[in-house]
């Protein structure tokens, strides 16, 4: 009877380590699935943070303004006449609202332009101040986190565009959630957005901003759009709106 009983504890004996086995699986992928979460909501940002940074500065070293108000106009800017390779900085956007922030602007939307906490350029859209829409693409909760607060843009906040030669305030017009996986959501960066034929033909000054939705994911896709109201030379000075922006 005794011996019965002993081998009718094996199994539980079994049972015990194969649990066990299972519990220590699940904590070493949670571990691994955190480490994970880390580097990329804190490691990536933080590797390039100086070399954004940099890249700011030597934009601003290349193509100098002096810190005074400039001329602000509200005719048509000069043309657009730079032919950025893809990869190539060409300018800097400016968020006044998301605590001064300063983005570079390059060509493309490829990880070799948004992984270095960029904004990319979609290449097939108007450039900046051009007729039609201006697009631009970034990181959301990575890679610096360079559109991170696109949800707290509102009513009368300002976009300034910097390029080699001028200051493009875009002003905020509308905001919108589109789906990941909406094979129509191209619609949003059309020369007239909403067309998704693409054929309408613009008359408007415009610029979208997209990132990843929601803050933490990627299911979604978080939209503005923006419209030209002004411009200034940047040998005049830079516009009023960049006036109190710390110098670095």
């Amino acid at each position: 009877m005794g011996e019965h009983v002993k081998e009718a504890a094996a199994p539980r004996r079994y049972r015990v380590t194969f649990l066990s086995v299972i519990g220590e699986l699940l904590i070493t992928i949670a571990v691994i699935l955190g480490l994970f979460a880390v580097w990329q909501l804190y490691w990536t940002t933080y590797k390039v943070e100086g070399p954004r940074a940099q890249a700011v500065a030597d934009f601003s070293s290349k193509h100098p303004s002096n810190r005074t108000l400039g001329e602000r106009h509200t005719d048509d800017p000069p043309e657009f006449t730079l032919n950025p390779a893809i990869d190539e900085l060409y300018g800097v956007i400016h968020v006044p609202s998301w605590n001064w922030m300063k983005i570079p602007l390059g060509e493309g939307t490829t990880g070799s332009v948004i992984d270095q906490g960029w904004a990319g350029h979609y290449k097939d859209t108007a450039q900046p101040g051009q007729v039609g829409n201006f697009s631009v693409a970034a990181h959301r909760r990575s890679y610096g986190n360079s559109f991170r607060f696109i949800d707290l843009l509102k009513d009368n906040d300002k976009v300034v565009v910097e390029t080699d030669n001028v200051y493009l305030v875009y002003t905020y017009q509308s905001n919108e959630i589109v789906p990941a996986s909406d094979e129509t959501n191209i619609r949003v960066i059309a020369p007239v957005p909403g067309d998704l034929t693409f054929s309408k033909q613009p008359t408007e000054r415009l610029m979208t901003m997209t990132t990843c939705n929601p803050e933490y994911g990627n299911s979604e896709r978080f939209i503005v759009h923006l419209k030209l109201e002004s411009w200034t030379p940047k040998s005049t000075g830079v516009p009023a709106e960049l006036l109190d922006e710390p110098v670095e």
